[in-house]
């Protein structure tokens, strides 16, 4: 085997596991509308080339977990309204 040939056969190995990383990274936000997923220059290699999603920093995920807080609490405090909402409506119409 040549140098080119063996030079192309790396690109493109390149090439095909680059696109690979790239369909699986934009997969999973897709399937989960934006909780899970993984950015793909974010592996353990030192190559810029994606096999394996690497773990997530303990910083990004306790901001995640303030967010979904956020976000439940939110959620609750909605729930609390359109509950009290209704009893007071119901109440009102019964003193007509």
């Amino acid at each position: 085997e040549t140098r080119i040939a063996s030079m192309q056969r790396f690109v493109a190995m390149c090439v095909m596991f680059h696109q690979m990383g790239y369909r699986v990274q934009t997969f999973f936000p897709k399937i989960s509308f934006g909780y899970w997923g993984y950015r793909m220059d974010r592996t353990h290699s030192i190559m810029r080339i994606a096999t394996t999603a690497s773990p997530v920093s303990g910083a990004d995920v306790r901001e995640q977990m303030e967010e979904l807080r956020l976000v439940l609490k939110i959620e609750r405090s909605v729930q609390l309204i359109v509950r009290t909402w209704k009893k007071y409506k119901g109440t009102y119409k019964m003193n007509e």
